[in-house]
C-alpha cells in the first residue's frame, strides 16, 4: 500500500509539472506560432496515454481499497451480530440467575414464615387448656354484654317510640292552636274595618245637617241611624277588644307550644343519641364475642395447625435446597455467558480497529485518485490550452479579404459561404475563428475574385459607366499591383 501511495504521488507530481510545462508552451505557442514551437511542445509533454494509465493504476488501487472497506464492515457487522447474540445470552442467563435469587430468596423466607409458624403452633400447643378455659370465659362475658346491651337498646327504642309520640301530641297541640289565632286574626280584620263604617255614617251626617232644611222629616230616622251606628261602633270596638285579649292568649299558647315542642325535640335527639351509643356498645360486644369464638376455635384447631406448619416447613425447606441448586447454575451459566461476550467484544473492537485502518487506507487511495485525475484534467486543459493556441495563431495568419458586397474570400480566392467578419477577425458558419481580415488582397487569386465580386457590385446601367467606372478599374488594377508587391516582399521576408 505505501508503495502505491508513493507511485500515485509521484505521478501526481510528474502530471502536475507536465501541466506546468504545457501552460508555458501554450503561452509560447501563443506569442511565437511557428511550427517547430509546437513540435517541442509537443516533445516535452507526457503522453496523454501515460497519465490515464496513472488515472486506472490509482482508480484499481482504490477500488481495491473499497473492496477492502467492505469486506472489513462484513466482518464487523458478523462480529456485531455476533456479540449482539452473546449479549443477549448474558442478559438472558443474568435474568435467569435473578429469578433463581429471588426463588430462593423468598424460598429463604417461606421456611422462615414456616419455622415462626411451626414455633406459634408449639407455644399455642402447650398453652391450648388455660387459653381454652380463658377463651370460654371471655365468650360467656362477650354474651352477658350482649344481652345486657340488648336490653338497653330495647328501653332506648321505647323510650324514642314515647319521645316521638309526645312531639307529635305537641304538634297537634301547636296546629289547632294556629287554626284558633287564624280565626282570630279573621275577625280582628273584621273589626279593623268598623272607623271606615264610622267615617261613612259622619259623612252622611254631615249631609243630612246640610240638607236640614231640605230633608227634616228624615232628621229623626237620621239621627236614629247615627245613634245606631253609634252603639254599633261601641259593640264593635268592644268586640275588638275582646279579640285582641284572645289573640294575646293564643300567641301566648302558641309560644308555649312551640317551646314544648323544641324541649320534646330536643329529648328526641337525647334519646337517639342513647339509642345509637346503645347500638355501638352492642356491635362492639358482638364484634368481641365473634372474636372470642374465633379464637377458641383456632385454639382447638391448634394441633392440626402444628401439624401442617411442621409440613409447609419440610416443604419449604425442600424448595430451598432446590432453589440453591438452581442459583448454582443459573451462576455457572450466567459466567460462561459473560465470559463469551467479553471474548466476543474484544473481537468486535479489533475488527472495528481494523476497519478504521482500512477505511484510512481507502481515504488515502481515494485522495490520490483525485489528485490523479485533477493532473490528467489539468493536461486535458492544457492541451486544449495549446491547440487553441495553435488554432489563434493560425487564425492570426490566416487572411480572408471581404468585397464591396459583404463576401468573404480566402487566399485561393474562394468565396466562403457562412462566413462573417467582425472588426478585423472572420469567423466561420459555426462562429469559429478561422483567420483575419487583410486589408489588401494577398494572393492574386485572392485580390482577382474581390475585383470581380466588386465589379458585381458597380453601376451597369447606360452611360453612367464613364470615367467613374475607368476610374474605379484603374484603382482596383492599382490596388491589386500594390498586394502582389506587398505579398512577394512578406515571403522574401
Amino acid at each position: 500500500m505505501k508503495k502505491t501511495i508513493k507511485t500515485i504521488a509521484t505521478a501526481t507530481a510528474v502530471v502536475s509539472a507536465t501541466a506546468l510545462t504545457v501552460n508555458a508552451k501554450a503561452d509560447s505557442v501563443t506569442n511565437n506560432p511557428t511550427t517547430e514551437n509546437n513540435d517541442k511542445v509537443q516533445t516535452t509533454v507526457t503522453s496523454e496515454q501515460q497519465l490515464k494509465n496513472n488515472v486506472d493504476t490509482t482508480k484499481a488501487n482504490l477500488d481495491q481499497s473499497k473492496a477492502n472497506t467492505a469486506d472489513a464492515q462484513a466482518v464487523v457487522d458478523n462480529l456485531q451480530k455476533q456479540a449482539d447474540q452473546t449479549q443477549s445470552v448474558a442478559n438472558s442467563a443474568q435474568t435467569a440467575l435473578n429469578k433463581a435469587q429471588q426463588e430462593a430468596n423468598t424460598a429463604k423466607g417461606n421456611v422462615d414464615q414456616a419455622t415462626q409458624e411451626v414455633s406459634n403452633a408449639e407455644t399455642l400447643n402447650q398453652n391450648l387448656d388455660s387459653k381454652t378455659q380463658t377463651a370460654q370465659s371471655n365468650v360467656d362475658t362477650a354474651n352477658k354484654e350482649v344481652n345486657a346491651a340488648q336490653n338497653d337498646v330495647n328501653q332506648a327504642t321505647q323510650e324514642v317510640n314515647e319521645k316521638q309520640q309526645a312531639v307529635q301530641t305537641a304538634q297537634d297541640n301547636l296546629n289547632q292552636t294556629q287554626n284558633d289565632l287564624n280565626k282570630l286574626n279573621q275577625q280582628l280584620a273584621e273589626l279593623q274595618q268598623a272607623p271606615e263604617l264610622l267615617v261613612q255614617t259622619k259623612q252622611q251626617l254631615a249631609d243630612a245637617q246640610s240638607n236640614l232644611q231640605t230633608a227634616n222629616d228624615n232628621l229623626v230616622a237620621k239621627k236614629n241611624e247615627l245613634n245606631k251606628a253609634t252603639a254599633d261602633l261601641a259593640d264593635l270596638k268592644t268586640q275588638l277588644a275582646t279579640n285582641q285579649e284572645n289573640l294575646t292568649k293564643a300567641l301566648a299558647n302558641l309560644a308555649q307550644a312551640k317551646s314544648g315542642l323544641d324541649q320534646a325535640n330536643k329529648d328526641l335527639a337525647s334519646s337517639k343519641e342513647k339509642l345509637v351509643s346503645k347500638q355501638t356498645s352492642l356491635a362492639s360486644a358482638k364484634s368481641a364475642l365473634a372474636e372470642a369464638q374465633a379464637k377458641l376455635i383456632e385454639l382447638q384447631q391448634a394441633p392440626q395447625t402444628l401439624a401442617k406448619a411442621k409440613e409447609t416447613l419440610d416443604q419449604a425447606n425442600k424448595n430451598l435446597e432446590i432453589a440453591k441448586e438452581n442459583v448454582e447454575k443459573a451462576q455457572q451459566a450466567y459466567d460462561e455467558a459473560k465470559s463469551n461476550n467479553d471474548v466476543a467484544q474484544k473481537d468486535l473492537e479489533d475488527a472495528k480497529n481494523s476497519l478504521a485502518q482500512v477505511q484510512e487506507k481507502q481515504s488515502q487511495a481515494q485522495s490520490a485518485y483525485d489528485k490523479a485525475m485533477k493532473a490528467y484534467n489539468d493536461y486535458l486543459k492544457a492541451q486544449q490550452a495549446v491547440k487553441d493556441a495553435e488554432e489563434k495563431a493560425k487564425a492570426e495568419h490566416t487572411y480572408f479579404a471581404q468585397t464591396a458586397n459583404g463576401k468573404v474570400v480566402d487566399a485561393q480566392g474562394h468565396i466562403m459561404v457562412g462566413y462573417s467578419v467582425k472588426g478585423n477577425q472572420v469567423f466561420d458558419a459555426q462562429g469559429k475563428l478561422v483567420g483575419t481580415l487583410a486589408q489588401t488582397s494577398t494572393t492574386r487569386r485572392m485580390a482577382n475574385t474581390v475585383k470581380q465580386e466588386n465589379a458585381k457590385a458597380l453601376p451597369q446601367t447606360g452611360d453612367k459607366q464613364n470615367s467613374n467606372t475607368t476610374v474605379g478599374a484603374i484603382l482596383v488594377g492599382l490596388g491589386s499591383l500594390l498586394d502582389l508587391g506587398a505579398l512577394g516582399k512578406r515571403k522574401e521576408d
